[in-house]
């Protein structure tokens, strides 16, 4: 029923907006002109007239969009999932070493519990939060750390997190069922996140992803990930998700602006591959 709902909404916004004006070469080049002729060479790329580079244009956002919810639940249910184990675990660790502004020496000495390049993301987050008068917590720390920490402290091999892992793995992915070891299903997960990681950079950074050849991978890895964590959490992105009918936006973008008269070819010369 959403997703009926869904399409409808879009047919009556999109025809609303389309409807007032005439996509001429003037239309075009304007868009062009505030987006960039760079930013637009990807979809021109893999288009042969201007109908077609708005159709990749506009599909792109609409995959994005679909893609932003997900992301944030997968982003936001892992990192709490870990800092909350590792509490549950360790109650007397200190997992920020937040008494600890400067903790060069505690690491030099071998007590660091993360390891390197970790330690130099949870530094710098810190430093971060200082210098903008932000007082210091577990909680603003986990906020302004990236998900690419996560991400590393989940497929590191690093002899620090063996035993870590070992013991929180059961909490942070409860309903995941070991196939070999914690160890060697640990660094699977690892590299299932990470291929996300980089799908999630690019919906981030607004960059295309129309032209992935493995949407519907990412998009299912995310929904597993997500049941392995927390099903309710899983019922909730799938309630909302509206990826099966992406299939379907391209036609009915494409049949929008058919509506339209069609501006003249570019020229392929103003385009060069990136």
């Amino acid at each position: 029923m959403h997703g009926a709902y869904y399409k409808n909404y879009n047919i009556s916004i999109l025809n609303l907006r389309l409807k007032d004006f005439s996509m001429t070469n003037t239309f075009f080049h304007n868009i062009e002109k505030t987006i960039s002729v760079n930013r637009l060479s990807t979809y021109h790329n893999h288009s042969n007239s201007n109908k077609s580079t708005l159709i990749n244009y506009v599909l792109n956002a609409k995959i994005a969009e679909n893609f932003y919810f997900l992301l944030q639940n997968l982003e936001v249910a892992l990192r709490n999932a870990i800092f909350d184990s590792f509490k549950i675990i360790y109650p007397h660790n200190n997992f920020f070493f937040l008494n600890q502004p400067d903790s060069r020496e505690r690491y030099q000495k071998r007590r660091e519990k993360h390891s390197f390049e970790c330690w130099k993301m949870i530094c710098g987050a810190k430093h971060n939060l200082t210098r903008r008068g932000i007082m210091l917590n577990d909680g603003k720390i986990i906020a302004e750390l990236n998900f690419g920490f996560w991400t590393k402290i989940l497929s590191s091999t690093d002899s620090k997190y063996t035993n870590m892992w070992r013991k929180i793995f059961p909490l942070v992915f409860p309903n995941y069922t070991i196939i070999n070891s914690i160890d060697s299903d640990k660094i699977l997960i690892g590299n299932i996140i990470n291929n996300i990681r980089d799908l999630r950079n690019r919906v981030f950074h607004y960059e295309p992803i129309f032209n992935q050849t493995q949407l519907t991978q990412f998009h299912d890895d995310i929904i597993k990930v997500l049941g392995w964590i927390n099903k309710d959490l899983q019922q909730l992105s799938v309630m909302f998700d509206e990826f099966q009918l992406i299939s379907q936006e391209k036609d009915f973008i494409s049949k929008q602006l058919s509506k339209q008269p069609l501006p003249k070819k570019l020229n392929n010369k103003r385009y060069k591959k990136r």
